[in-house]
């Protein structure tokens, strides 16, 4: 890997400015290592996760140098950076090291490859972090999104209602849904007399189509954002093809498509949202016993009744001054021009009043079927709102909040640290697929998101949230993601979208004349150009 030994220098000099700010405060001592082959051992609990990316991607003979100043910025933010390190260095150790140990046989080599390799990932990283700043990331994650949601949730629910009537001709679930939602990754399994699932007769395995498309996506991903020198490498870019395919994609999209994980994450986000975690199980029995209202109200005077009414009138006007007084300002404001990942706000190009946010959500609580007045209503109000000045105040205040809280760097920091916990529990070996739990753990596991979507759910709009039964409006929430090859339906659709929207040079090209059109060769390695 010369030419990416070339490239990597390069990057390292740009490294030290860009991300001198927090990663060499949070890197432990390096006293008392000799710079040889004896690997750091962490001081603190908080030291476990630089000390993991200093013992697996920091050559030998730069252990006892800040990680700022060894490894190459991989975004233009240091949280991030350290977050993607820590990712890359389980990868790479699970997978790279384990097969190239025995080949180099020799720690100082087997780190000097490690290195050159993550330099190669950091040019992609970038790469991809420049054209993310181009792309409307606000409407693709507020429109674009929720519109394959919403394809989603409304094929499953027709799929399932089908099954078992003469309109399914016998056919499974999983064959229905694909009828409404065909993708050439995914092939429906078969079931036999046993129950096994089974590829259909003369075709290919079911794993083997899905891993046949991976492998093809990721090289048009790599011909698209590998340097010229690296893309020419054809060792390079089967190692990276086999790491992009075999293990990010296949082994992440497996697992989250699995319902309990699920279940698992909605709690787990939930439950961070709330900064407490649960020791036990929370009964949804028990939270909708004790928000009952008390059926046996005390009864008040005339003067506890004016005074009530005094007091809610103050409150009022005085939230409705504070409100004024900041909806001015707030119209009055000029929106700041540097955002983490992506424009200013209010700078789409359709209003978010007419997102695809908001009738996803009332599809996800069954709205539609449950209260079809109640979205009528909503429909016709909203409606005057996107044209008058109204509507383009409350654009700015959704577009305001959207890049306050949700694209930060520390909403990705969260983000990718719940990732790597679920995927590779306490830095350790990613975890096996989760087995099919039982009937306990199944009960313990849904229990545990009932409660917790109990928990952000105001008691005085349950019943419009969930309708008049609580469990079965939970029931009914969670069920669009109980069926795994559902799941993965959704995942490569939205897979697909954000590939296109970001690299939208996979549309209209292959993989390989994207790598000729980047190199200038043909099929036989001859220079065209």
């Amino acid at each position: 890997m010369s030419n990416a030994r070339r490239h990597g220098s390069t990057i390292n000099g740009t490294n030290t400015a860009a991300s001198a700010s927090t990663t060499g405060a949070n890197t432990p001592t390096a006293g008392g290592i000799p710079g040889t082959m004896t690997p750091v051992q962490p001081s603190t609990a908080d030291d476990a996760t630089t000390t993991l990316i200093r013992n697996t991607l920091v050559p030998t003979s730069a252990l006892q140098r800040p990680l700022d100043a060894t490894l190459p910025a991989l975004t233009s933010f240091p949280d991030i950076d350290k977050e993607l390190y820590a990712f890359i260095a389980l990868i790479l150790r699970q997978f790279v090291q384990r097969w190239y140990t025995r080949v180099a046989d020799d720690d100082v080599a087997d780190r000097a490859f490690v290195y050159e390799v993550v330099h190669v990932i950091a040019h992609v990283t970038r790469s991809l972090e420049e054209r993310l700043r181009k792309a409307e990331l606000e409407m693709l994650l507020l429109d674009d999104v929720p519109l394959v949601l919403d394809a989603h949730l409304r094929d499953f629910r027709l799929a399932r209602q089908k099954v078992g009537t003469a309109y399914a001709s016998g056919r499974s679930f999983e064959e229905m849904f694909h009828a409404l939602q065909p993708h050439p990754a995914l092939t429906p399994p078969k079931h036999g007399r046993d129950g096994v699932e089974q590829s259909p007769n003369g075709s290919p395995s079911i794993d083997d189509v899905e891993r046949k498309f991976l492998a093809v996506l990721s090289k048009g991903v790599l011909a698209v954002l590998l340097p010229s020198e690296d893309l020419g490498s054809a060792t390079e870019r089967t190692l990276l093809r086999s790491l992009l395919a075999d293990v990010v994609l296949w082994k992440t999209i497996d697992k989250l498509s699995e319902p309990f994980m699920v279940h698992e994450i909605i709690s787990k986000v939930i439950e961070k949202s709330l900064k407490d975690e649960p020791a036990a199980v929370i009964e949804p029995e028990a939270i909708l016993s004790q928000s009952a209202p008390d059926s046996s109200p005390k009864p008040a005077t005339m003067v506890d009744s004016a005074r009530s009414f005094i007091m809610s009138v103050m409150s009022f006007c005085s939230l409705m001054q504070a409100g004024v007084v900041f909806l001015i300002s707030f119209a009055r404001s000029t929106p700041s021009s540097t955002h983490p990942f992506g424009k200013a706000p209010n700078a789409t190009s359709s209003s978010l009043l007419t997102i695809a946010l908001f009738p996803t959500a009332a599809r996800l609580l069954n709205l539609p079927a449950r209260q079809p007045w109640l979205m009528s209503t909503i429909e016709l109000l909203a409606l005057p709102l996107v044209s008058l000045p109204p509507g383009s105040l409350i654009d700015r205040l959704l577009s305001h909040f959207f890049h306050k809280y949700i694209m930060t760097s520390q909403f990705a920091c969260s983000v990718l640290a719940l990732s790597r916990q679920t995927l590779f529990p306490n830095n350790g070996p990613m975890a096996e697929p989760r087995v099919y739990p039982s009937e306990t753990e199944k009960r313990a596991i849904l229990k545990r998101v009932y409660g917790n979507i109990l928990r952000v759910v105001p008691m005085r709009v349950r019943k419009q949230v969930l309708g008049d039964d609580a469990l079965q409006g939970l029931e009914e929430l969670l069920s669009p993601f109980e069926n795994k090859f559902a799941n993965k339906h959704l995942l490569y659709f939205l897979f697909d979208m954000v590939i296109v929207k970001v690299l939208p040079e996979l549309a209209c090209k292959t993989p390989e004349e994207l790598k000729v059109w980047r190199l200038g060769e043909d099929e036989t390695g001859v220079t065209t150009m």
